[in-house]
């Protein structure tokens, strides 16, 4: 049984109500903001795992933190969602996965010449990864230790 199952919809509205009382933009400013997820009710905007612990508080009689919340933020969001408050997701877009390239099967030739195998026409050739140019690697000189230049030749050492 998670934490926050014992909070109701009047809990959150009174913990939304102290949070205005005691003014906690406040506290969020010094606090360094709200989280990823953003609790919107009656054109405020409150930090949501932080209004799910003081729910917490007022349900059971111990504020969480919303570090103690387990599942963090979207666990806090899931739990204010199912008691019909809207949550707002301001997480950045995940990275979109590199995929590896799909293989389409060639269409057979009814012409009867054989085709050969490989490389269609609209195939790209394969290309080494690009490499940022300060990740390169440098050859080292053995005997001073300085990187060689492009002819391979030790400016210092000759």
């Amino acid at each position: 049984m998670s934490l926050l199952n014992s909070i109701d919809r009047p809990h959150v509205l009174t913990a939304l109500e102290t949070w205005d009382s005691v003014n906690g933009a406040v506290y969020l400013s010094v606090r360094g903001g709200v989280s990823t997820h953003v609790l919107v009710h009656a054109g405020r905007e409150y930090d949501a795992p932080t209004i799910a612990g003081i729910a917490h508080g007022l349900a059971t009689g111990r504020t969480l933190s919303a570090d103690e919340i387990p599942g963090g933020a979207a666990a806090a969001a899931k739990t204010l969602t199912r008691l019909g408050f809207d949550i707002r997701d301001d997480s950045p877009p995940a990275p979109v996965a590199e995929r590896a390239p799909r293989r389409t099967a060639s269409p057979r030739s009814t012409t009867g010449t054989p085709r050969t195998p490989g490389r269609t026409a609209s195939a790209r050739p394969a290309t080494k990864p690009r490499v940022a140019a300060s990740d390169r690697t440098f050859t080292i000189c053995p005997t001073c230790y300085m990187a060689l230049p492009s002819t391979g030749v030790c400016d210092n050492c000759g």
